[in-house]
């Protein structure tokens, strides 16, 4: 397997708390000048989401695949438990992993959306920490890397101040149809 000495030690250090230094979009157009096209195809499917091509997917990448599967699928039958749904029209392939369903568990918990998803990042990071262990210039690094990367950019797009405006937003909105709706029955 390819080492990438150079590229991983001149990338700045990510930490979950930390300030993102570097976007994924650069991290890419970096590492382009280093991988070669297969390498850059199977980096590029790693994604926190759900990957292009599963088939592509290797080492650590394909380890927090699965893990991920396993913890939105534990989320999947926490929540269609609550709402009285099937649970078998949203389940993705895959096995159940140690500790997966506690984790599930903890986050359905938290009566807050953004503290419950911070949780979830949190267990993520975690995870891609524990798959990281040992990979420190290799390819699974630099998927570890650029996994890490989406998530503090998601973790960026919570902003509590932001989300509170919206829903002041959506609010008057609410307001000012029903108050119309009250005026038009009104008039007539």
């Amino acid at each position: 397997m390819s080492q990438y000495y150079y590229t991983m030690a001149s990338l700045p250090m990510l930490s979950y708390d930390g300030s993102l230094h570097i976007t994924s979009d650069l991290f890419v157009d970096y590492c382009s000048r280093e991988l070669n096209e297969d390498a850059m195809l199977k980096l590029l499917n790693c994604k926190i989401s759900i990957p292009d091509d599963e088939e592509l997917l290797q080492g650590a990448a394909k380890h927090f695949w699965e893990w991920e599967k396993s913890l939105k699928n534990e989320l999947v039958k926490l929540r269609a438990k609550k709402m009285n749904l099937d649970e078998k029209d949203y389940i993705h392939d895959g096995e159940i992993l140690f500790g997966v369903p506690e984790i599930a568990q903890s986050a359905m918990k938290i009566d807050s959306p953004l503290e419950a998803e911070n949780f979830l990042n949190r267990e993520r990071w975690s995870a891609l920490n524990d798959l990281g262990t040992g990979h420190y210039f290799d390819f699974h690094a630099l998927a570890i890397y650029y996994l890490q990367l989406q998530l503090l950019e998601r973790k960026q797009q919570f902003d509590a101040e932001k989300g509170f405006e919206k829903y002041q937003e959506i609010y008057k909105n609410i307001l000012s149809n029903v108050n119309e709706d009250i005026t038009v029955g009104d008039s007539k």
